[in-house]
């Protein structure tokens, strides 16, 4: 079958409704999908969606290839993902795909396919799968596979709940951008005993704020604005799948993830005293410093929340942190991102310890930070043109540090005794990938203007897109 080859990314499918996806071909990825389980032993599977507009579509015509492939699959609706692959757990399902292109764009979708607990397809796996369509390697199932349908969500807030006891009576504001999550984070909040006040929690898959992300300034400035008219404890925003959060704390102060990924350290070694605790390239100095600091060991690796997950399975981190929004807690829950459990991990945390947000991040080393920028450039230019920076980099930089092998993954990290900077390509989409930090106004100034113009001489940038690049003017 002739699909578009570049909807199968480095960790899952993202590809634009009604020309790369349509419900034929979704029921081809379907089959195809399907097929790879069975050849793996894998029966009975999982499907669960975000609020696009296609999703219902697609999760219906994904479950007919599996149903074909002769796949048992349950049906848990509209959830956020992490709620999917919990319920791999509590359903005994290895298998499965929840239908979303997360932060992309309104006119995309997409699916992440599961093929263990708390496991999707990554690089190799998405090629397999890619070529199977391609060629339509298909198995028929000799039965066809049943479909039902359950609602977990109840069973799993219990589980939530009584994981994470929150004593505080928070005021917590949550805005997801008309996504996803507005159906059901307001609710499960109430539920556990916080004032909630709602912003743009309606759903609306045409995304008329703008694509749910976090780590946009856009997002965290509305956030703040909110939070500090509502005179809220804390302001939580998610993307559209709900794996990744964003947080302002109770003085209006954008906290970026890097920040809460030292925060969540401090949380988790005070229970693994010694443990180790992963973070992603782009995170800032303050988590290896913070880590350090309460006697965990820091372990870098490569940006990607699946290329962690896996990587998890050898190191052994008690906690995975991503400047990107995506935690995973493997000691205490599961090896897999949930923008609910980090919620709740947070408010239990802050009602633990008796502290406001603003007072645990200001026990923190200082640094100055941008947000994660992200700047256009095509898919079949992208890689070369890191291989010229990184280059460029290393020779405007003697003194410092260079990260560009494995941990770096997709691009170069350098660290300074004052600073940082990296840049790499994405493998969600055709865009790279900045971020710095210095301890001074002056250092972080030089930074930025020397980036700026690194990025304004190479004729594959597109200025026309990408996020948070007024950080860059």
């Amino acid at each position: 079958m002739k699909i578009n080859p570049h909807m199968f990314r480095g960790y899952d499918l993202r590809g634009i409704v009604g020309t790369d996806l349509t419900p034929e071909i979704v029921e081809h990825i379907g089959k195809a999908h399907g097929t790879y389980m069975k050849r793996r032993g894998i029966t009975k599977a999982v499907v669960s969606r975000d609020c696009r507009f296609t999703s219902p579509e697609y999760s219906q015509a994904l479950m007919k290839g599996f149903s074909w492939a002769g796949i048992d699959t349950i049906d848990i609706g509209m959830n956020l993902v992490g709620t999917f692959y919990w319920a791999q757990y509590f359903l005994d399902a290895k298998g499965g795909a929840f239908v979303t292109a997360s932060h992309n764009p309104a006119e995309f979708n997409g699916f992440k396919f599961a093929i263990d607990f708390s496991e999707t397809l990554v690089s190799d796996g998405m090629q397999e799968l890619r070529r199977m369509v391609e060629e339509e390697d298909y198995d028929k199932g000799e039965v066809e596979g049943k479909i039902e349908t359950m609602d977990v969500r109840e069973a799993y807030l219990k589980d939530l709940m009584e994981k994470m006891p929150i004593t505080k009576k928070f005021k917590v504001v949550v805005d997801p951008s008309c996504s996803t999550a507005g159906a059901i984070v307001p609710d499960m909040l109430r539920k556990v005993g916080c004032e909630v006040v709602e912003k743009n929690c309606n759903i609306d898959p045409s995304f008329p704020l703008g694509t749910p992300d976090p780590t946009e300034n856009l997002v965290a400035e509305r956030l703040k604005k909110e939070v500090l008219e509502e005179k809220a404890d804390i302001g939580f925003s998610y993307d559209a799948d709900g794996d990744r959060i964003g947080i302002v704390d109770n003085e209006g102060g954008i906290i970026w993830n890097d920040v809460l990924v030292a925060i969540f350290a401090m949380d988790v070694l005070a229970g693994h005293p010694g443990a180790k605790i992963m973070y992603n390239t782009l995170c800032s100095k303050v988590v290896e410093d913070t880590i350090e600091a309460e006697g965990g060991i820091p372990f870098m690796w490569r940006t990607g929340h699946s290329f962690l997950k896996k990587k998890n399975q050898e190191v052994k981190a008690a906690f995975i942190g991503e400047l990107s929004g995506h935690f995973f807690f493997s000691a205490d829950f599961y090896n897999h991102d949930d923008g609910i459990y980090s919620t709740l991990r947070l408010l239990s945390y802050l009602s633990r310890t008796g502290q406001s947000l603003s007072e645990a991040v200001s026990k923190l080393p200082k640094y100055i930070s941008s947000p994660e920028v992200k700047i256009g450039c095509p898919d079949d230019k992208k890689v070369r043109l890191i291989e010229k920076m990184s280059e460029t980099l290393q020779k405007d930089f003697p003194q410092a540090e260079v990260i560009s092998d494995e941990r770096a993954g997709d691009g170069v990290r350098l660290n300074l005794s004052d600073s940082m900077l990296v840049v790499r390509y994405s493998q969600n989409g055709p865009y790279l990938t900045i971020k710095f930090e210095a301890q001074t106004k002056e250092k972080y100034e030089e930074l930025r203007d020397y980036l700026k113009k690194l990025l304004h001489s190479s004729e594959e940038i597109d200025w026309a897109y990408g996020v948070n690049v007024e950080s860059l003017e």
